[in-house]
C-alpha cells in the first residue's frame, strides 16, 4: 500500500493479478490505489486484498474494485464472507455516492433539541411584536387568511393563531406532489388544535393537460416549464384561496433566501389587490426553533432529516451541512430564480415599511 499505482501503467494490459497489502486494517491507502487502478488505469484483472483484512472491510473493498481477498490463518473465511451480506450500504459520502446514507441531524428533535444562542429578552420582544401584528390584522384587515406551507415557520404562526383563537382562516395548497410527511402535518394540527386546515387543489383537467403535453416531471427541463407547473399547482389555487379577503399572511422570513432580503412585515400586494403580511420577516432560524421547542409545536419530521425548506416532493431535496437553507428547493436552478410565483417580486408587489 505504500507503492504508486502509476508505476504499473505500462504493464496493466499484461497483468492478470495485482495484490494490495494492508499492513494494518486502518491503512486506507489500499482503497485509493484500487480506485486508481480500476477507474483511471482501467485495470480489469483480479484485484486482491491481502494482509490485515477484516470482515467489516469486505463490503467497501468490493465497492472500490477488489474482487478477491485473503485473510490471516487465524480468521474464518466463511465468517468474513458474511460481511458482504451483513452490510448493504455505506454511510459516508464518497466519489460515487454524493449523498450519505445517514445525515447529521440539523434540526431539533424532541430527544435532541438543538442548542442556540437566543437572547431571551430580544426574542420575547420579537414575539410580542409578532402577536401584536396578528391581532392588528384581525382588527383592521378582516377577513384575513393565512397561507400555510406546513413548514416550521408556518407551524409557529399556526400555533400563535390557534392558541389565541384569532379570526384568521388557515389554508394550504395541496399540489398533488407533496411529501407524505407534509400531508401528515394536517393530522397533527387536527389532533393538537382540533382545527381543520382548508385545502385548495389545482384544477385536475389542467394538470392532466400539462402532463400529457410535457410529461409528469417536465419542470426539470427549464425554468419556464417549472414555473408553469408551479402556476398550475400553486398560483392558480392560491388566487382562488385569496378571493374575497382583505389580507393574507405568509411565513416568509428575510433570512430564507436572496430573493427575500427586502421583505417587510406589511406589504401592498397589488397583484392580488390586498395587503400582505409576513409577521416572521425578522425572525431567524434559531428564533423559529426556539419557539417550537418552548411550546412543543408539532412540525414536519422531514426537518429532522436535512430539509429546512420543504416544497413538492420532486422539487425538494435534503441539504448538506453548510449549504444555504433553501439550497434544496429547485436545486438544479440558480438561486435568483427560486420562487414559484406565489410571492410576486416583479414590481407588482410594493414593499412598505411596517407600521
Amino acid at each position: 500500500s505504500d507503492e504508486r499505482a502509476e508505476q504499473l501503467k505500462e504493464d496493466i494490459a499484461h497483468l492478470s493479478l495485482i495484490a494490495i497489502d494492508f499492513p494494518v486494517f486502518s491503512d486506507g491507502r489500499g482503497y485509493s490505489i484500487a480506485m486508481q487502478l480500476r477507474s483511471r488505469l482501467h485495470y480489469t484483472g483480479e484485484l486482491r486484498a491481502i494482509g490485515d483484512v477484516l470482515r467489516d472491510q469486505l463490503f467497501y473493498l468490493q465497492r472500490v474494485g477488489f474482487n478477491a481477498f485473503a485473510t490471516r490463518e487465524d480468521r474464518s473465511i466463511q465468517d468474513a464472507l458474511k460481511g458482504l451480506t451483513d452490510f448493504s450500504d455505506v454511510y459516508q459520502t464518497s466519489w460515487d455516492q454524493k449523498t450519505p446514507l445517514f445525515r447529521r441531524v440539523t434540526r431539533p428533535t424532541a430527544q435532541e433539541p438543538r442548542m442556540s444562542n437566543i437572547n431571551i429578552a430580544a426574542f420575547e420582544h420579537l414575539l410580542s411584536s409578532t402577536k401584536a401584528t396578528l391581532h392588528r390584522i384581525t382588527q383592521e384587515f378582516s377577513p384575513a387568511v393565512f397561507a400555510s406551507s406546513l413548514a416550521a415557520e408556518d407551524m409557529v404562526l399556526t400555533d400563535l393563531i390557534l392558541r389565541d383563537r384569532l379570526n384568521i382562516t388557515i389554508f394550504s395548497l395541496e399540489t398533488g406532489r407533496l411529501h407524505a410527511e407534509t400531508l401528515g402535518v394536517l393530522d397533527k394540527i387536527q389532533q393538537r388544535y382540533d382545527y381543520t386546515v382548508t385545502l385548495f387543489k389545482p384544477e385536475q383537467s389542467v394538470v392532466d393537460e400539462y402532463v400529457k403535453t410535457n410529461g409528469l416531471d417536465a419542470f426539470y427541463n427549464s425554468v419556464e416549464m417549472r414555473k408553469e407547473c408551479c402556476r398550475i399547482r400553486k398560483v392558480e389555487p392560491l388566487n382562488r384561496a385569496l378571493a374575497g379577503n382583505k389580507a393574507w399572511i405568509t411565513g416568509q422570513r428575510k433570512a430564507q433566501s436572496t430573493t427575500r432580503t427586502a421583505l417587510e412585515i406589511q406589504e401592498d400586494d397589488a397583484a392580488h389587490g390586498m395587503t400582505k403580511f409576513n409577521p416572521l420577516a425578522d425572525w431567524s432560524e434559531d428564533d423559529v426553533w426556539h419557539y417550537i421547542r418552548q411550546n412543543d409545536v408539532p412540525y414536519n419530521p422531514l426537518h429532522d432529516h436535512g430539509y429546512p425548506s420543504i416544497g413538492c416532493q420532486p422539487c425538494t431535496r435534503a441539504i448538506e451541512p453548510g449549504e444555504d437553507i433553501r439550497a434544496g428547493r429547485w436545486w438544479w436552478e440558480n438561486p435568483e430564480s427560486k420562487e414559484c410565483g406565489l410571492h410576486v417580486v416583479d414590481g407588482k408587489l410594493v414593499r412598505v415599511k411596517s407600521a
